[in-house]
């Protein structure tokens, strides 16, 4: 029998972009755009510096490039540092059915095994929709008991994901392939602790190990190396072990439902959860200092993660239902840079909010994302809105927030460039163009 391991394989070694349709093609280079953005702004953290300077001491072979540096290394090690800037601010895309955050691992796995490569523009294309692909399928297999049970999904799905990204950038046949994915399984781990302890690193550590250990796989993989074929779904597979989720969704109707589809790209540098409430509080009209009291009722999970009154620090601050409510209300833009310039007044209106879990919403749940928020006014009126989904960039939008968080790295005119470049991507001979304008003199770039 055909594991779901050799069907992905086998879908991601055929994976041909003349074969997708253009809306769906248009729709993966959005996202490898978002993450080529959302890995410049995370590049000047503290921890990213930190690890990059830890990682540079491993030395290596200069075969990748990491994005807004100079510095060239091992194609894993490159996907590690690159997903881990990426994944910082938590300000890179989700597939909700997890919840996973697939793009920051998916993307620079593929960006990394392509420059390795010398792929072409194509090449990298199918790569990163590859990626996404069976990421996400990994991520609705394992199922909501997955997440809700202390793995962090982020860290679990996505070195199949990288695994596929860097096989198919390395142009595998189906067999290699497989092998890469099975291999890539035995690093199919992240937990959610750091959500308890308020470890900004930790988030980003499950995308940069799921990523560095995707290109690994994939590299062993072409060099004759293999790994269980039935990692996915076998007695011992994770998703039995890990989720008790459906084995058997990870591979049904492959190439005919894309579950890439329900990953979107997120329009606030806030926790996912939050991002529902601010929209319908942004669209409100109410004025911030009519308001008494307001009131979130939501979904377990909502609240497990994001019910935070006293932000401690930056990693609290990013994740609270509070004190992003007390920005949406002050029409504050949501962005990295948000949490560094935090004033009274913001604390003082996220003190007047509450969350309350409500289980008559749970079931709803991933399904749907619900949030019922009361605003108590002070002239004794009472206003109920509602929020059954968050919100997605679109297009334009992603492209903006691109620009604006890539110029600072990259400058204005060459972050206009990498856009430009992305948007042709598929008639492109090789990607080095792409690689070489991502790795500006960071002084020249000031």
């Amino acid at each position: 029998m055909t594991t779901a391991a050799q069907q992905l394989g086998e879908f991601v070694a055929a994976l041909r972009v003349d074969a997708v349709e253009p809306a769906l093609l248009d729709k993966t280079k959005d996202h490898l755009l978002d993450t080529i953005g959302v890995a410049c702004a995370g590049l000047a953290e503290q921890p990213v510096l930190t690890t990059a300077e830890v990682v540079r001491g491993w030395g290596g072979a200069p075969h990748a490039s990491v994005i807004g540096s100079s510095l060239l290394l091992p194609a894993p090690k490159a996907a590690f540092l690159n997903a881990l800037a990426a994944r910082i601010h938590t300000f890179d895309d989700t597939h909700e059915a997890g919840p996973a955050h697939p793009g920051s691992a998916v993307v620079s796995a593929a960006l990394a095994a392509a420059e390795q490569a010398g792929a072409s523009g194509r090449t990298l294309l199918a790569a990163v929709l590859a990626g996404y692909e069976v990421a996400t399928r990994v991520s609705r297999a394992f199922g909501a008991a997955h997440y809700n049970s202390g793995f962090h999904s982020t860290g679990t799905c996505t070195p199949f994901g990288a695994a596929a990204a860097a096989a198919r950038a390395f142009s595998l046949d189906a067999a290699a392939t497989t092998a890469a994915i099975a291999l890539a399984g035995e690093a199919a781990i992240g937990f959610r602790q750091y959500q308890q302890d308020g470890s900004m690193l930790n988030t980003a550590l499950n995308a940069a190990r799921g990523s560095e250990s995707g290109v690994g796989a994939a590299e062993m993989a072409a060099a004759g190396l293999s790994g269980p074929p039935g990692i996915l779904d076998g007695r011992w597979g994770v998703i039995k072990i890990m989720g008790g989720g459906d084995p058997a969704s990870v591979a049904k109707d492959l190439g005919t439902h894309w579950e890439f589809r329900d990953t979107v790209l997120k329009p606030y540098s806030s926790c996912r959860f939050t991002h529902g409430p601010v929209d319908v509080l942004r669209a409100s009209g109410l004025d911030p200092a009519a308001i008494e009291h307001l009131e979130i009722a939501t979904f377990r999970t909502s609240c497990d993660v994001s019910d935070r009154p006293d932000p401690r620090n930056e990693f609290d601050a990013i994740l609270s239902h509070q004190l992003a409510a007390a920005l949406a209300l002050l029409r504050r833009p949501i962005l990295p840079a948000t949490y560094r310039a935090l004033d009274g007044t913001a604390r003082d209106l996220a003190a007047r909010v509450s969350v309350r879990h409500d289980p008559s919403l749970d079931a709803q749940y991933p399904a749907r994302w619900p949030h019922r928020l009361t605003v108590s006014l002070k002239d004794g009126s009472i206003r109920v809105l509602l929020s059954d989904q968050p919100p997605a960039a679109g297009r334009a939008a992603a492209r903006a927030k691109f620009l604006a968080l890539a110029s600072p790295v990259l400058g204005a005119e060459r972050a206009g460039a990498v856009a430009a470049m992305v948007a042709v991507l598929e008639i492109l001979p090789d990607t080095s163009g792409l690689t070489r304008l991502l790795r500006p003199d960071r002084a020249a770039a000031a």
